[in-house]
């Protein structure tokens, strides 16, 4: 083992590359060579990753569509058809609602006041306590919450993120202004401002457009697309103008 350096350095002196005079170019080229093929491995890796999680999230989506009728065999049902045509991050629970008779029956005035619950939501530090309009809309709302509730616990069960629960703080001013009430008698003692009230409105207006088209009922489409006339007035129609 004595001679082993000797031997080593014998054999470096002696490789063809010894003489290359582009050696250290060469070795430049291989360094950055293995950082890049090491680079190149933990991307796969993360990418691996990323796939497997998103993958297990499609997985667990699917069991709660199909476990509430929505898809079956890999096709959509009834249900997610109407599912499909809502863009809303309540949409599984705007179409449950839909489906469960939650939203059939209303005027129009009602209709815009419960379906606010999916497009608003309190900013402030603490909200509150929502002012109903009318006993029906309570009605309908608290029935809502509870099928919020469930589907909560469903998404937490297969550990989903949980979707946020639905806000009935819009409601009696929605209610007011489908109704005909002015600007300046909704929001004179209220923290919302002109903005958030034609932000809020311009949102729901476009959730219950949505619904007109998605709707099975035809009394429940036409009651969404009359609500949606009714709040579409006003400064809510001006601002859509300006914008424009």
């Amino acid at each position: 083992q004595g001679d082993a350096p000797e031997r080593l350095e014998r054999q470096v002196r002696e490789h063809p590359v010894v003489g290359c005079p582009d050696l250290t170019k060469h070795l430049t080229a291989l360094q950055r060579s293995e950082r890049a093929r090491r680079d190149l491995r933990r991307l796969e890796n993360r990418v691996e990753a990323r796939s497997d999680t998103l993958a297990r999230r499609f997985d667990r989506v699917l069991d709660v569509l199909s476990g509430r009728g929505y898809v079956a065999d890999w096709s959509l049902t009834a249900g997610g058809e109407t599912l499909s045509r809502i863009y809303s991050e309540f949409d599984l629970l705007v179409a449950e609602a839909l489906t469960g008779g939650l939203l059939d029956g209303l005027d129009p005035p009602a209709f815009a006041a419960v379906v606010s619950m999916f497009t608003y939501e309190f900013r402030g530090q603490a909200a509150a306590p929502p002012r109903w309009p009318t006993p029906e809309v309570a009605r309908r709302a608290r029935a809502i919450e509870g099928l919020w509730r469930s589907l909560a616990a469903e998404e937490n069960a297969v550990g989903l993120p949980e979707t946020r629960p639905p806000d009935p703080g819009f409601a009696d001013l929605v209610h007011e202004w489908a109704t005909g009430s002015e600007l300046e008698d909704l929001i004179g003692d209220d923290d919302l401002t002109g903005g958030d009230f034609v932000r809020n409105m311009k949102q729901l207006i476009d959730l219950l457009r949505q619904i007109g088209d998605a709707a099975g009922d035809p009394g429940t489409a036409r009651t969404a697309r009359s609500a949606a006339d009714r709040l579409f007035r006003g400064v809510v129609e001006a601002s859509a103008r300006v914008s424009v």
